[in-house]
């Protein structure tokens, strides 16, 4: 028995230390799909690209058509329910730039191709009653009233509407009030044919299912979408604001943004690093050692890389006492000009290398963390090859390089702040 297990165990984990294959679906570059057998499991991703961006004039459209789809009655049964009744699970979300259905199943064929038709005809379905759109316009409209009293909501909302003021990307993908209220059954409908169409799909499937059934699975999700074109997502440049929102509360939530790149830029694995070693490893970042340790001033700082299709920012986070925002404020200004000149000894950034080649490969040792990695390389474009490219572009990385591209692709005269407390004087 015990050879037996170990055989399981070095049989499995070759597997997840390898990188996995990732295929093209026929001739449709938008449908990935990666073969893995481990585990009798089918992952499953349905995406398209319009999220909140989408709404125009109405904010929340995209998100309460979702809602009120996905919570449709189907034969008389909710659609959940026939998950629910084979130990499926189904999820979705909206984003800014995307909306998103997630299935897993075992990998029963028949099981499959029930729960992908059923899904089908939740979407497309023309029987929306008035009690359930009411029911799901009053949880998002609870929930929107919920984020004014969380200081965190907040300072999304501010982030959002400052950094993209004028654009489809200003505004949450829950909407606001008075415009979630305003949205009928009609509207619901009418969103659902413009933007449920096949120039606007993104299909991500891995786990142990063959290309043929793949295939057959999609033809059953897919059968009622259309082939409207769909125009692609503006680019928008990254406005600049200084903003303070005032809230009764004890401590400052606190965010300062750094223009910066697209996740396909070429300077992002140099960006990466940098990040790393700035505020992205937790302790033993430089951001950590100042406002932590040093100074007790928050129990978390960090920054991390956000990237939207076409453009990205650094952003740094914390909370503190309101009487010690000033002080923060003025240690992570110290920070970033210490970033910008980047003077760091060439062993501290081969360890971070290695550090983040490590936690790379964990991202990848299983279905949903793979389905996950492959829904953005397919959502950003990124090359097939993304796995070895990761590690072979992370290789490339050296001071030189990393001091070259925080010149190019870092924007330190233009950096915005947002804070949301309460202000001491």
């Amino acid at each position: 028995m015990r050879v037996l297990f170990l055989g399981i165990f070095l049989f499995f984990s070759q597997t997840i230390n390898s990188n996995p294959v990732i295929q093209s679906l026929g001739d449709n570059e938008d449908y990935l799909y990666v073969n893995l057998k481990t585990l009798p499991i089918v992952d499953i991703n349905l995406s398209l690209k319009q999220g909140s961006v989408s709404d125009g004039d109405t904010p929340g459209l995209t998100n309460l058509m979702l809602n009120v789809l996905m919570n449709s009655d189907i034969n008389g049964k909710k659609l959940i329910s026939y998950f629910e009744n084979v130990g499926a699970k189904l999820s979705y979300s909206v984003s800014k730039e995307t909306l998103s259905i997630a299935i897993r199943s075992i990998s029963d064929l028949d099981k499959i191709l029930m729960l992908s038709n059923v899904l089908n005809s939740s979407l497309f379905t023309d029987e929306i009653d008035d009690v359930g759109f009411e029911l799901q316009k009053d949880k998002i409209l609870r929930s929107i009233s919920e984020s004014y009293k969380k200081p965190d909501s907040l300072l999304e909302s501010v982030v959002s509407e400052k950094l993209f003021y004028d654009t489809p990307f200003s505004h949450q993908p829950v909407g606001t009030k008075d415009s979630v209220m305003s949205i009928s059954k009609k509207d619901i409908k009418a969103h659902r044919d413009k933007i449920f169409n096949l120039d606007n799909l993104e299909i991500n499937i891995v786990g142990d299912i063959t290309p043929k059934d793949s295939k057959r699975m999609i033809n059953k999700l897919t059968n009622e979408f259309s082939r409207n074109e769909v125009k692609p997502l503006e680019e928008y440049k990254l406005k600049t604001a200084t903003h303070h929102t005032e809230f009764d509360s004890t401590q400052t939530h606190l965010a300062v943004i750094i223009p910066a790149i697209s996740r396909s830029d070429p300077d992002y694995y140099n960006l990466l690093v940098a990040n790393y070693i700035f505020g992205g490893s937790g302790f033993g970042s430089w951001l950590m050692e100042e406002i932590r340790q040093k100074r007790g001033l928050s129990y978390s700082v960090y920054s991390y890389l956000s990237t939207y299709q076409n453009s990205g920012y650094l952003r740094i986070s914390l909370q503190t006492k309101n009487e010690s925002i000033n002080l923060a404020k003025n240690i992570i200004r110290e920070q970033v000009d210490k970033l910008s000149r980047f003077d760091v000894e060439d062993v501290k950034i081969a360890a971070t290398k290695n550090a983040i080649l490590r936690s790379f490969e964990m991202r990848a040792d299983t279905n949903q963390k793979i389905l996950n990695l492959i829904s953005s390389i397919n959502y950003l474009n990124l090359d097939l090859n993304y796995f070895e490219n990761y590690k072979n572009n992370l290789k490339q990385v050296n001071k030189d390089s990393i001091k070259a591209a925080l010149n190019r692709a870092m924007d330190f005269d233009n950096i915005s702040v947002f804070t949301v407390g309460k202000s001491i004087e």
